[in-house]
């Protein structure tokens, strides 16, 4: 599987150096529609500039953009998309802060958790932890943990039979 994903970079006027806005656009796609989603670059670039520029002069229209350098849209391949600190720290690795389980600290972000600007999810069952949580749940979720239950437990059994259910299918389908 790869993603397609749009970002942003910013010169930092705080301190020296850059930095970088990244968001999905498509996530979840068979390689089989690589060339076609190569080719679409240019427009899904022209297009999610719009998109994000209308955002913006709708819900910060005070702020400037004097900082802005480029965006681009690039493909990235599962092993970028997904690798965790765990992954790049084996040895070091020491957890997440917060509720953010080991699978889901990702060493670059590129908004595998994030739905804005995203067009579409090719695997619908796509999903991860504390997605669709409420302020209240969340707090709970934060007692529960602080109290030692393994709150990742149940959301690591249903995320393996949804992994294990997808790759099937697909492979059913000649997809992979």
């Amino acid at each position: 599987m790869f993603h397609i994903v749009y970002s942003r970079d910013y010169w930092n006027h705080d301190e020296p150096g850059q930095f970088t806005n990244t968001w999905t656009i498509y996530r979840n796609v068979s390689y089989f529609k690589l060339r076609e989603m190569q080719k679409a670059i240019p427009s899904l670039l022209k297009n999610a500039d719009e998109v994000y520029g209308a955002y913006m002069a709708k819900n910060n229209p005070k702020v400037s953009n004097d900082n802005f350098i480029r965006s681009e849209v690039y493909v990235v391949d599962d092993s970028d998309y997904f690798k965790t600190y765990q992954d790049e720290y084996p040895d070091s690795y020491q957890g997440s802060p917060g509720l953010i389980p080991a699978e889901e600290d990702y060493y670059n972000n590129y908004g595998q958790k994030c739905q804005f600007m995203l067009l579409k999810d090719f695997n619908e069952n796509y999903t991860w932890f504390g997605k669709d949580f409420t302020q209240e749940e969340i707090e709970k979720t934060y007692t529960d943990r602080d109290s030692g239950k393994d709150i990742y437990t149940e959301w690591r059994e249903n995320r393996k039979l949804i992994r294990d259910f997808v790759s099937a299918w697909q492979n059913s389908q000649n997809i992979v």
